[in-house]
């Protein structure tokens, strides 16, 4: 699997990755058995057109990794005998084996946070648009080249047939949600006409994200939330909170504050309608299927963050330093007075029924069932690049990042429930890790555009003189 360069040579890191591969091989017959940070495959980001950065974006899964792209550049028809330009999102997926199990592209350039479910992948796009990509779209493949056809498909032109078979649904937003400050009155009323769907204007503010469910999908702007079947797409509810601080201010960190989980929409406000007494406190809002407010509970202090695990609804506050988990009730299952982040930790830091995170030098586990802090340590170097199993979590740690006294250059490192090593894996020569994400017993690394599947689990590697 390993790919030649554009000059038909092979770079340095590519021969010392398929040399420890054929090692490995060659072992099996002495009774070796791959273990944790053996290398398994390699395969690259394929082409998408003429672009400098790439905005992208990583959507791991049970089973897949998913990487939503923007990509651009010109292309040329050979029905039309014609040259034209493309602007889309490339989305695709690979499996734990390396295989890619989907290909297709967006009809306009994501401009947001996107999410998967078992179904789909979506996509906010520009013009106040969502985009539903079915999940299953594309043939499996022997050609590990990560989005690999995306270019063909253009350069043949058969690039919208594709897409549009890949396409499960498309939903605009309502003006309401996605019209500027300068489109508005001072009140927050519409200001312009009857127009009930989302705008390709440029002025039009766009999604920050969505968040998804298999029953729902969330857009989230700094005007509100819109949620739509997850399986058609049609509209289920539109609440404006007015960029869910209470001021009328678009917010940033809207997102960050905003959980789907079944058919629930879990968001934090601060308005009339709530039960609030404190007025400094944040509010967190649970809404249903219908969009109808089940549950509200007013939370002392602020909510920088909030994220479902497995049933419970856990919020943080950076400020008082707190972390707290609620029922669907809103009733308090625990608080924890722990050292917490501002940024709303990661999916692929999400695993097992625990949220994983680095902060100040230390890592920590919070185990949501027990509601308790379950371990900490403050001698993984680079402990923002986390990835989860139900196994445990998994640190990729630089070169130069390598924990104090140690000089073991860059490496994967395993950390068991009960917060020990499992086992420590040095990665190959050249290779630094980007991101990292663990995938149905596979440890995926992306190196730019390169990306490495290593093993998660333990194995043996008994000597060869015995």
């Amino acid at each position: 699997m390993t790919e030649p360069e554009p000059n038909g040579a092979l770079s340095r890191r590519r021969v010392l990755a398929a040399t420890g591969a054929g090692v490995a091989s060659a072992l099996a017959g002495c009774g070796y058995r791959p273990g944790g940070g053996d290398l398994a495959w390699e395969s690259s980001i394929g082409g998408g057109g003429s672009f400098g950065a790439v905005e992208r974006w990583f959507l791991p899964t049970a089973d897949r990794l998913v990487v939503v792209r923007n990509q651009s550049g010109t292309s040329y028809d050979f029905e039309s005998e014609e040259w034209y330009d493309y602007e889309n999102a490339g989305v695709t997926a690979v499996d734990a084996a390396g295989q890619t199990r989907l290909d297709a592209t967006t009809e306009r350039q994501a401009v947001g946070v996107p999410a998967v479910n078992s179904d789909s992948v979506v996509v906010p796009v520009e013009g106040g648009r969502v985009t539903a990509i079915d999940r299953e779209a594309g043939a499996e493949s022997d050609d590990a080249t990560v989005g690999g056809d995306t270019e063909s498909a253009n350069a043949t032109g058969d690039g919208d047939d594709e897409r549009e078979e890949a396409i499960r649904w498309r939903a605009d937003l309502p003006s309401a949600l996605t019209a500027s400050s300068r489109e508005r009155g001072d009140d927050g009323e519409d200001a312009g006409g009857d127009d009930e769907t989302g705008t390709d204007d440029d002025t039009a503010s766009t999604p920050f994200g969505v968040r998804a469910s298999d029953a729902l999908v969330g857009a989230v702007t700094d005007r509100g939330i819109a949620a739509f079947d997850a399986e058609t797409g049609d509209r289920a509810f539109v609440r404006e909170t007015d960029s869910l601080n209470g001021e009328g201010e678009a917010v940033a960190g809207a997102l960050a504050r905003v959980a789907v989980d079944g058919e629930d929409v879990w968001t934090v406000v601060s308005d009339a309608e709530s039960s609030a007494s404190d007025e400094d406190a944040a509010t967190v809002v649970r809404y249903d299927l219908s969009g109808d407010r089940r549950a509200d509970r007013a939370v002392s202090g602020g909510v920088d963050w909030a994220v479902a695990v497995e049933g419970t609804l856990v919020v943080g506050d950076a400020t008082a330093d707190a972390i707290a988990g609620y029922d669907r009730d809103l009733e308090r299952r625990f608080e924890l007075a722990v050292a917490t982040p501002t940024n709303r930790p990661p999916t692929r830091a999400i695993g097992g029924g625990r949220l994983y995170y680095a902060l100040a030098g230390a890592v920590r586990a919070v185990d949501v069932g027990a509601g308790a802090l379950a371990w900490e340590r403050e001698d993984l170097a680079d402990g923002d690049l986390l990835a989860t199993d139900a196994d445990g979590m998994y640190a990729a740690e630089s070169e130069d990042g390598t924990a104090p006294g140690e000089d073991d250059g860059s490496r994967i490192v395993a950390v068991g429930l009960d917060g020990e090593n499992r086992w420590t894996a040095p990665l190959p020569d050249g290779v630094e890790a980007d991101e990292l994400f663990a995938v149905d017993g596979r440890l995926i690394v992306v190196d730019g555009g390169d990306w490495y599947g290593f093993r998660a689990a333990p194995g043996e590697r008994p000597s060869l003189l015995g």
